[in-house]
């Protein structure tokens, strides 16, 4: 037996029989999911023109469309909006008349566009947004074992996010699986605040996304054995 939620489009394609196109109202009014998805098919739907001729949908459109929701779909991993349109697209073939899967092949390609456009879009607003230095923290070497260390830390914010960037020179070679660490010290509690390696020359970088209302009071960067140090396992090589 058919799901009452599958029956969607066939509702928004007004193909179902008066009997069913009353029922599947009813589910409208308490399906959450059904009501999201009808908002956004509907609107599609309805800025289609009609005036169309009735034919065949080539097997290569639909390849091409399914392909790419499929690889989208593979490659996040989760329930998004483009994996609810593949499931659609599967039930082409076996529920509806060649118009009408000519009609949603071209709504799941409009809805692609969309995607790709709003997260253009948002990533743009993004790069539009000034990066803001709050904060500038020298940092020294910690010993006279490596004198010439430097380097400096910055707090930055673009938008509603903050990040600290650090930037050491003059670091001493690692070996192995040896790793520089930065820590946070607020209170005398130390927190990670991420490992690096340096380049052949000693300058490492490394940035780190602070989360809402975190301060520190200092920051030190030692010289780990591995990437594993829940607390400072190493030598002390810089600090603030």
């Amino acid at each position: 037996m058919r799901r009452v939620c599958d029956q969607l489009i066939p509702y928004i394609a007004n193909e179902l029989k008066e009997s069913e196109h009353m029922a599947f109202a009813e589910h409208l009014k308490n399906c959450t999911e059904c009501k999201k998805e009808y908002q956004e098919l509907s609107q599609a739907w309805h800025a289609l023109p009609f005036d169309y001729t009735e034919i065949e949908v080539p097997e290569s459109l639909k390849g091409e469309v399914l392909g790419f929701v499929f690889e989208h779909k593979r490659k996040s991993g989760t329930e998004t909006f483009m994996a609810k349109m593949s499931k659609l697209a599967m039930r082409l073939k076996s529920q509806f008349t060649p118009v009408s899967t000519s009609i949603v092949a071209v709504l799941l390609l409009a809805f692609i566009g969309l995607g790709i456009a709003n997260v253009q879009v948002k990533n743009r607003h993004v790069e539009n947004i000034p990066i803001e230095i709050l904060t500038a923290i020298p940092l020294k070497a910690a010993n006279q074992s490596h004198p010439g260390t430097n380097g400096i830390a910055y707090i930055v914010q673009q938008g509603s996010e903050k990040n600290l960037v650090v930037q050491v020179h003059e670091l001493p070679g690692v070996e192995g699986s040896q790793v520089y660490q930065v820590w946070l010290l607020k209170n005398s509690t130390r927190e990670n605040g991420g490992i690096f390696k340096p380049d052949e020359n000693g300058s490492g970088i490394l940035t780190y996304q602070l989360a809402e209302g975190q301060t520190f009071d200092q920051i030190g960067i030692t010289v780990e054995p591995d990437a594993n140090s829940r607390q400072p396992r190493g030598e002390k090589i810089a600090g603030s």
